[in-house]
């Protein structure tokens, strides 16, 4: 569209024409029709004017013609009665029609009008080319090309002149010397013509505003039905889909381009809802991912804290273990001294002093036990990585531990995974950390109803095998659970019952320390007064560790 138009369209256009697409192609309708039919009226009445001219021209030379045919026998054998007779029938049945006979010298001896016989031509017809071509035709006897046009007494009349020539049978009245000897003029008045011309202009006025109403209405109800029901449905449609309401499907109920525009409308309405829908999938897959990594941040955060703790401890125990073991293997050397020289310092073999230095021995035994595990903590050795088979690891590390279990009585639940999984993994340590779970399954269960479950099993999904130690003993609460790794925590009491088990806790940290060494990890489940299971996750192929334990 040009400048010009949309400057027109937006700036001159009413503004009940400009909101609606039925009022502009209504509009449009209509100034194309009223245009069309304007031009085409003014054709007519110009036209039909001088067709109507055209055609009274013809049958006044017509009405000439046999006018002279009709008269011409009655004159050359003398007859005026018929002559005058014809020129009546004319007088009366063709209104507004004249004829006027006049002869060589302009003297009219013959007319419908009775008050014009033996007047001059002249007399009737004062213009000055119709009379010169009397004298003319009077002369040559040739009959002019065209008719003449006057008014009078302001309507317009026609013009025609036609010679009467001598001719034989005309000799014996006026002798054959004259070439002509008279002329005929027909003079017609064409205002009923006119009149019949405008009546018809009326007519067609008329009937075009009939038609173009009717064009109006039949356009106003196709354009309703077919364009703008259509066009209103779309704009309800994009109003739904623009309120979120994807669901909304238009009705195609035919093939033309505003349902072609529908099935646009809703194939990108279908589009919009996959494209939602996936955006939705997205969002709640997002949301998982975002908690996942949120907790898998807060594992690795509590990973970082205890390693913290856990290099901060070594670092404690290195320096207690270095300041307490001279002292300890002191007292514990003469200990073993006097007790080896009892007999001759007390000769009393059921001396108490004997028994307190057996005591003296055991419990600086013991303290020394407690600081070879801070050493162990604090400066753990350079691991030996393999392929093991974990079953093996299982049953071997059960036979260290099978005095235990056997006098607190306690059931064997053994479900190892007949595949035999292999880890890659240092056996000793492995064992260790198996040991001090299983012992910690032991103080956890009561004598004779205990029971543990040890079972083996591969995680093909994560590429790593799993060791299960579960019980049925105490279990642990939250506060438990979420502090048992630390160094030196324990839950258990002195008792005389438990006291060659009691330990310093740091067990269950350095279990921690060796399976992440291995780029493994630990699951713990447990509820209190219902037991606890512990698995332990081990990669089956060949990885750098991360620590050494």
């Amino acid at each position: 569209m040009s400048n010009t138009s949309k400057f027109f369209s937006k700036n001159r256009l009413p503004y009940f024409i400009r909101k609606s697409l039925g009022n502009k192609i209504m509009a449009t309708i209509i100034i194309t029709f009223s245009l069309v039919m304007c031009v085409e009226i003014l054709l007519d009445l110009h036209f039909g004017k001088k067709d109507a001219i055209q055609l009274m021209e013809i049958l006044s030379m017509d009405l000439a013609a046999s006018t002279y045919s009709g008269i011409k026998y009655p004159m050359s054998v003398g007859d005026s009665a018929a002559v005058e007779q014809v020129l009546t029938d004319i007088r009366e049945k063709m209104e507004g029609i004249e004829v006027f006979i006049f002869d060589s010298n302009q003297l009219v001896t013959w007319s419908t009008h009775k008050d014009k016989i033996y007047t001059k031509i002249t007399d009737t017809i004062s213009d000055a080319e119709p009379l010169e071509t009397i004298s003319s035709i009077l002369q040559s006897g040739e009959s002019p090309e065209k008719s003449y046009e006057t008014e009078i007494d302001g309507k317009r009349h026609i013009i025609i002149i036609e010679p009467i020539l001598n001719e034989k049978d005309c000799f014996h009245c006026h002798g054959s010397l004259k070439k002509v000897i008279g002329g005929m003029v027909v003079r017609t008045d064409v205002e009923r013509a006119l009149l019949t011309v405008t009546e018809a202009k009326d007519r067609t006025i008329f009937t075009t505003f009939l038609a173009l109403l009717t064009i109006i209405f039949i356009s106003y109800i196709m354009i309703e039905k077919f364009i703008i029901s259509r066009v209103e449905r779309l704009t309800a449609g994009v109003q739904k889909v623009a309120s979120g309401d994807l669901d909304f499907e238009i009705q195609i109920t035919a093939s033309d381009e505003i349902c072609e525009l529908a099935g646009s409308f809703n194939y990108m309405t279908g589009e919009l809802k996959d494209a939602r829908d996936e955006i939705n999938k997205w969002t709640e897959t997002l949301e998982d991912l975002v908690e996942e990594r949120t907790a898998q941040l807060k594992r690795a955060q509590e990973n970082a804290i205890q390693g913290e703790k856990m290099a901060s401890m070594g670092r404690l125990a290195a320096i207690v273990a270095h300041e307490i073991n001279n002292p300890l293997a002191g007292i514990r050397t003469y200990a073993k001294l006097m007790l080896k020289r009892s007999g001759d310092i007390f000769p009393d073999k059921n001396s108490k002093y004997i028994q307190y230095l057996d005591t003296i021995e055991s419990e600086s035994a013991r303290c020394g036990e407690i600081v070879r595990g801070l050493l162990q903590f604090a400066r753990p050795t350079k691991p030996k990585f393999r392929q093991h088979d974990l079953n093996t690891l299982v049953q071997e590390t059960l036979r260290l531990v099978q005095h235990q279990i056997d006098l607190l009585n306690i059931e064997v639940k053994l479900d190892l995974a007949p595949e035999s999984p292999s880890a890659y993994c240092d056996d000793q340590k492995i064992k260790q950390a198996l040991v001090a779970l299983l012992l910690n399954a032991c103080d956890a269960v009561q004598s004779d109803t205990g029971f543990i479950a040890i079972s083996t099993h591969i995680l093909p999904e994560k590429n790593k095998v799993g060791i299960c130690i579960q019980d049925n003993g105490i279990g642990m609460d939250e506060e438990t659970k979420a502090h048992m790794f630390e160094p030196f925590f324990t839950t258990k009491t002195v008792s005389p019952e438990h006291e060659a088990s009691l330990n310093s806790g740091l067990g269950v940290s350095v279990v921690y320390e060796i399976v992440t060494s291995h780029n493994g990890n630990i699951d713990v489940e447990t509820e209190e007064g219902k037991g606890t299971a512990i698995t332990i996750c081990l990669p089956q192929e060949q990885a750098t560790p991360s620590a050494e334990a």
